[in-house]
């Protein structure tokens, strides 16, 4: 009897952080892993380190990257917009950040617990603590590729506008919604293996309905009202709009609170009724 004791108590003791179900337990495990936010930003920068480790360039490579696909996209496409040359530039480069950041918080958080099952099955930490280091990880990276545009946009005759003030409110949407995103895809992606495998596809889709080669208001029918349905359109146009001199519309300021407020309903409903179980998942 007390070797049982000895042996279960520990595993009640490890899986604390599952115990208990309902919003409020997913709400305690996103607060205590709030307040790790040393443990997580190191781990995160970490992970930064290590992907560029022993290369010749390093973080560097995130410029390079962003900068190669900026200009080859330029190149080609700048041919089938009315805006300027230099516009077309900026559109693409601020657009291209935030799609990039938007989708690599879906990308990452349909593997965010897979990746780490070690942890899960070995610290008692809370389940959030490895959500907050992904969206730390990914905002660095939209860090850097935002100063690589800011850089360039004043050589293309980009000049600030007190409307500018309005990509603070959207940039702060971004990464409300992009804890959300780690949440409600990391779950869904760990306990059915084949989301991670359907967004991978979908994504190529969002890239193409998504303004990022093209510009949203020179389009007409059947591609604009397809870009109309994709929330990623409206997340892009309440921050790029207001970079590029020009208030959003209200619709998509409209449809980007209205994405938090669902989003974060239905990700606390998912994760109270799922994120105990997740332990046996992994």
């Amino acid at each position: 009897m007390t070797t049982s004791d000895s042996t279960s108590s520990p595993v009640r003791q490890l899986y604390t952080p599952s115990s208990r179900s309902g919003v409020g337990a997913v709400l305690r495990d996103l607060g205590d892993g709030l307040a790790r936010s040393q443990m997580w930003r190191a781990f995160a920068w970490n992970e930064i380190q290590k992907r560029y480790r022993r290369s010749l360039l390093g973080l560097a490579w995130i410029v390079v990257s962003y900068y190669i696909f900026v200009l080859a996209i330029s190149i080609f496409f700048a041919g089938f917009s009315a805006k300027r040359g230099e516009d077309f530039v900026a559109y693409v480069a601020i657009g291209y950040a935030g799609y990039t950041y938007l989708i690599a918080n879906i990308m990452d958080g349909c593997g965010v617990f897979k990746s780490a099952r070690t942890w899960i099955k070995s610290t008692p930490l809370p389940y959030s603590t490895h959500i907050y280091k992904n969206a730390a990880r990914s905002l660095f990276v939209f860090g850097i590729q935002l100063t690589a545009a800011i850089v360039i946009l004043p050589f293309l005759g980009w000049r600030p506008s007190w409307i500018m003030w309005q990509a603070i409110p959207a940039l702060m949407l971004f990464v409300i919604n992009a804890l959300w995103l780690q949440l409600f895809f990391g779950l869904l992606a760990t306990r059915w293996r084949d989301v991670s495998h359907l967004f991978t596809a979908v994504t190529r889709i969002l890239f193409f309905t998504t303004p990022i080669l093209w510009v949203y208001d020179e389009r007409t029918g059947l591609r604009k009202l397809l870009a109309g349905f994709n929330p990623l359109t409206h997340f892009l146009e309440v921050f790029r709009e207001p970079l590029m001199g020009k208030p959003a519309a209200l619709e998509s300021w409209l449809v980007v609170l209205g994405c938090t407020v669902v989003g974060w309903a239905l990700a606390l409903f998912v994760a109270s009724r799922m994120q105990r179980r997740l332990p046996f998942w992994v």
